[in-house]
């Protein structure tokens, strides 16, 4: 595992060369969702700064106090670690905060964009999928299961609630 990446830095430029060499056009959309645009990204205690130049990506280390400039997006590997396995969705990693993304609306949709485009290529193309394999195994996936039981419960608790009270108030009939 040597080559194995082991950085930000190192997974976005795998990541992405990865995406290129299979799906050129998702590349493309990529590069033009991100523009001429400087992001910053963290995930844990890596931060790097991502652009395109000439249409090349060109991704920079920052150090770990440095100020993140909008736009720029944060998150943990217990999160991409749940992206991957489907056990949730990036609106609600984003609704819940489990994504935190800092921009313009505009910015922010673009990062939503390449976000997807990145989780559904890694669970469709075998180059990412062995990125994505290599990622799980170096991370806790016990943590995002227990953590969607969790969040499955409280949704079915409130959902019972929810028909308790408008059933009782006599605007459905009780499903006993």
């Amino acid at each position: 595992m040597s080559n194995s990446p082991s950085h930000l830095r190192d997974w976005i430029i795998a990541l992405y060369g990865a995406l290129e060499e299979a799906e050129p056009h998702r590349a493309q959309a990529i590069r033009k969702l991100a523009g001429d645009q400087i992001s910053r990204m963290v995930l844990d205690d890596d931060r790097v700064s991502v652009r395109f130049h000439d249409e090349v990506l060109r991704v920079t280390r920052l150090r770990a106090t440095a100020k993140l400039k909008s736009p720029n997006g944060a998150t943990d590997r217990q999160t991409v670690t749940a992206l991957l396995l489907g056990y949730m969705e990036v609106s609600e990693a984003i609704s819940l905060g489990y994504i935190r993304l800092r921009g313009t609306t505009d910015e922010v949709m673009a990062i939503c964009a390449i976000i997807e485009i990145l989780v559904d290529a890694s669970t469709r193309i075998p180059t990412l999928q062995k990125n994505a394999d290599t990622f799980l195994a170096a991370t806790d996936s016990e943590a995002p299961r227990s953590d969607r039981r969790n969040r499955m419960a409280r949704v079915q608790a409130t959902a019972q609630r929810e028909r308790a009270l408008l059933g009782r108030e006599g605007l459905i009939n009780s499903f006993d």
